[in-house]
């Protein structure tokens, strides 16, 4: 026995001289909720079609975050984050699957290799960040060609990233990935890569920014790659008040198989309304991918709308309640679905012409 609390005072000891020299946090964010959602308009006979309701939960990015600092000496600083994604409803997850990196900071901004998001997010409305339900969001319309993600619609593998310091009002950041489809490895000619680059604004109350996002996946064969794409997506934000209005605009193209060029535009408008006696805040978005075009010729009726309403209330200043409706409908020839309904929600993807509508209510936590 006296071994052992020997043993644990010692252990105790070194522990507390590690830790003492750097900063070790445990952070993260419980997203969830039950939702009704109905399919509607597709042809063909069922079951086939999808069409008809279901009544489900749905997880909303849950994750736990361990991050860190450590003082190195003449304000440089290595840093690092392990951000681990979960499913509320049904556990597992993969450790490490969000923003993962290890860098260096100081006031020259940071450098970070691991992987994290690029592109796809920005610019958006405020579903993702709320207690409304993630497949409300307009990344649903602004970061997909019809049923092809931009940017992979999620985070990227292999990066590089430089974060500029506040320059005024402005940050700059800029990121390479050596393989962002997949792995670094052989043969040589396998390897696909990427380029982002992105400036914010803030200077209250307008806020704006620009994306720019061009990549290619590992190669089919010794000379084409699988997929080409391009993308710029630009925005601004006012706010008044209460009032918060916004505009995002994306311009994206995708070449798969090589030769096929496809290119769509997309907008979306975010609206934000705080409540007066802390009743909450009020979101509207309303956004619309225009039809589609193929080695420049149009296709009719190619494009699709999303209008997501909602209402976020703070129960506490780390929990928050949330209600929200998101209204999907694609043309004939379109079939965008909603963001992370096949990932979190186990919503099936729509079929050319088909609908979708989610009444969700759920709760964010954040620790």
């Amino acid at each position: 026995m006296k071994k052992s609390l020997i043993a644990l005072a010692v252990a105790g000891a070194f522990s507390g001289a590690a830790f003492a020299q750097s900063s070790v946090t445990l952070s993260g964010i419980v997203k969830g909720g039950v939702q009704s959602v109905k399919y509607s308009n597709a042809a063909g006979v069922a079951p086939g079609n999808n069409n008809g309701s279901q009544v489900g939960m749905a997880d909303g990015s849950s994750r736990f975050i361990i991050s860190g600092s450590e003082d190195l000496g003449g304000g440089l600083r290595g840093i690092f984050q392990i951000d681990t994604r979960w499913r509320l409803e049904e556990g597992g997850g993969t450790l490490a699957g969000g923003n993962t990196f290890l860098g260096l900071a100081g006031a020259f901004g940071d450098v970070r290799i691991g992987r994290l998001d690029l592109h796809y997010g920005n610019g958006t409305d405020e579903h993702a960040a709320r207690a409304t339900a993630l497949t409300a969001s307009s990344i649903t319309i602004l970061s997909y060609i019809d049923a092809n993600a931009i940017a992979k619609g999620t985070r990227t593998n292999n990066v590089i990233q430089y974060n500029s310091p506040a320059l005024g009002p402005v940050r700059l950041s800029a990121a390479y990935s050596t393989a962002y489809n997949g792995a670094d490895g052989a043969p040589a000619n396998a390897k696909g890569d990427a380029f982002h680059v992105q400036a914010t604004l803030a200077m209250a109350p307008l806020r704006a920014g620009v994306s720019v996002w061009s990549a290619e996946s590992e190669r089919a064969s010794g000379v084409n790659p699988a997929v080409q794409e391009d993308a710029i997506r630009g925005w601004f934000g006012l706010t008044f008040g209460p009032f918060d209005f916004g505009v995002t605009y994306d311009q994206s193209k995708r070449e798969a198989p090589f030769g096929t060029e496809t290119k769509r535009a997309a907008w979306s408008v975010p609206l934000k309304f705080t409540l007066p006696a802390n009743a909450g805040t009020l979101l509207a978005t309303y956004s619309s991918a225009g039809n589609r075009k193929v080695n420049g010729a149009s296709v009719a009726d190619s494009g699709a709308r999303l209008i997501s309403v909602g209402w976020d209330y703070g129960l506490s200043r780390r929990t928050s309640l949330g209600v929200s409706v998101a209204d999907l409908k694609n043309k004939q020839n379109a079939q965008y679905a909603l963001f992370t309904g096949a990932a979190l929600a186990n919503l099936p993807n729509p079929s050319a012409n088909q609908d979708a509508r989610q009444i969700y209510v759920g709760l964010r936590h954040t620790f």
